[in-house]
């Protein structure tokens, strides 16, 4: 099979090897939406771990922040994509055998995940909040209003490692 998918790409391989510039925009891009995303990502999360109790105004802007800083990482993990998916399939007899490279799929599939179930607590968070028409960071009797905030905090806690480990793996990565 990995014959059959070599032979499939060999234009894309031969092409982007013999360019001097398709290579170094595609690697360009790639670094620039992992650093662009990425950054954002882990600003947002350390804001999350770092979030006081405070007003329910408070709260609500902070989740707006986090609505819209979720709206540009997913731009930017498409990217990532995109251009993730050209640098593989320019080698892929080499990368489809990378216990790096799996290792770093693997950590951007947890990432993806991870992502997904924090935009579904910051909701569940939100709406428990305009329920009970009390601030959803602060300590209160009602258990749903509790842990939607453990489980957003834990969220960033694991974006903010993922993020680390992705940049970490593209590093070792790009020796191979």
């Amino acid at each position: 099979m990995l014959e059959s998918l070599t032979t499939l790409l060999l234009p894309w391989s031969e092409l982007y090897s013999a360019s001097a510039w398709i290579p170094t925009t595609i690697l360009a891009i790639h670094v620039l939406a992992l650093f662009a995303g990425g950054g954002i990502a882990i600003s947002a999360d350390r804001r999350v771990l770092m979030a006081q109790p405070g007003s329910r105004e408070a709260f609500q802007a902070a989740a707006e922040d986090l609505r819209t800083t979720h709206a540009i990482v997913i731009g930017s993990i498409v990217l990532l994509v995109v251009t993730g998916v050209a640098l593989a399939a320019s080698d892929i007899g080499t990368f489809a055998v990378s216990k790096v490279f799996w290792m770093k799929m693997a950590m951007f599939v947890i990432l993806i995940a991870n992502g997904a179930f924090m935009r579904r607590t910051e909701g569940r968070l939100l709406a428990a909040a305009a329920d009970t028409g009390v601030a959803v960071d602060q300590p209160t009797p009602w258990p749903s209003l509790q842990l939607p905030w453990v489980a957003l905090k834990r969220s960033a806690a694991i974006s903010l490692l993922a993020w680390f480990a992705i940049v970490l793996l593209g590093v070792v990565l790009s020796d191979i």
